[in-house]
């Protein structure tokens, strides 16, 4: 299965004074109990949960995967809010000096959608981004993750919030905006359990009439779109559930469902200026159905807390 972690290593241990670093950071954590490290580095902490590390020198957090896709910063130190899912095949690098963000790396199946900063001496020696994340925690923490005894102690925290208390219309909120932002990586899962298939064709179309308006072709490696990889990488997994539902793939015409299976899979590096006008042309003749256009209205039409209506 492999390492399913995400978390911040700040290079200052607040063994001593946890409670400076919940001001640092504005959190309000309730200490739950002593664990080891083998449960305190364990893959996909839940969302209210924060398990934390000591060294001499450093701190080491592990959170849930949401909160660690924006850099956490403090200002008179060094910082690494990092995400490595080997499962996936992705990883997020946000590295701070002095509270000021000096490296940015987000990978996504051997693509790096962002790219941002100086080299760090550290990626001289590492082969992958999985190895920087590990070598900058490192760094970072005085302590290599590897050295790090299964049995030793760890203390378990929880978020202390209003989380229980949301109303429904908060948490559909949550629930529409979250999923259908395009921006961020929207884990392959979530197209699989949390996607209608109304909700799988009407975010095809809204990716393809994105692309139209900006000149994109749909058929390129994500990576080639810069700003823009984020939201194609989320289409190149929206097109990979639509293709484990035939039901789905039906409500397309056979041109599209010939045509998808070539979706974000070329390298720009290899295709003629001809064959890219090719397939721009079948980027730029997509149109989404009638029936669908109506019912996009109408959802447009609505009220967020109507949408379950």
């Amino acid at each position: 299965m492999g390492f399913n972690i995400s978390g911040i290593a700040i290079n200052k241990s607040y063994k001593d004074n946890f409670e400076e670093l919940q001001k640092e950071f504005g959190w309000d954590l309730k200490k739950v109990e002593d664990i080891d490290f083998e449960d305190a580095s364990s893959n996909w902490k839940e969302e209210d949960i924060c398990d934390v590390y000591f060294t001499e020198e450093g701190t080491l957090l592990f959170l849930n995967m949401d909160m660690c896709t924006q850099p956490w910063e403090i200002s008179s130190l060094n910082t690494l809010t990092f995400a490595l899912s080997e499962t996936s095949m992705a990883f997020n690098i946000d590295y701070c000096e002095k509270g000021v963000g000096v490296r940015s790396i987000t990978e996504f199946d051997g693509n790096r959608v962002e790219d941002e900063g100086g080299r760090l001496k550290v990626e001289e020696k590492s082969e992958d981004t999985s190895e920087i994340i590990w070598n900058l925690v490192e760094e970072v923490i005085g302590k290599r993750f590897l050295d790090i005894e299964a049995d030793e102690k760890a203390v378990r925290y929880h978020f202390v919030n209003n989380k229980t208390e949301n109303t429904e219309e908060d948490c559909l909120i949550e629930e529409i905006f979250d999923k259908f932002d395009f921006e961020q990586i929207i884990p392959h899962d979530v197209f699989a359990e949390q996607y209608s298939d109304d909700e799988l064709l009407d975010q095809f179309y809204t990716n393809v009439e994105f692309a139209q308006k900006n000149k994109i072709n749909l058929y390129l490696f994500p990576i080639a779109h810069g700003e823009n990889g984020r939201r194609f990488i989320n289409f190149q997994n929206l097109i990979n559930e639509i293709a484990n539902r035939p039901e789905v793939q039906k409500k397309f015409t056979y041109a599209i469902n010939e045509q998808s299976k070539l979706f974000c899979r070329i390298d720009p590096d290899k295709i003629d200026q001809k064959t890219y006008a090719h397939y721009m042309s079948f980027v730029n003749h997509m149109k989404r159905p009638q029936n669908e256009v109506e019912k996009k209205t109408i959802m447009s039409s609505k009220k967020w807390w109507e949408f379950w209506k």
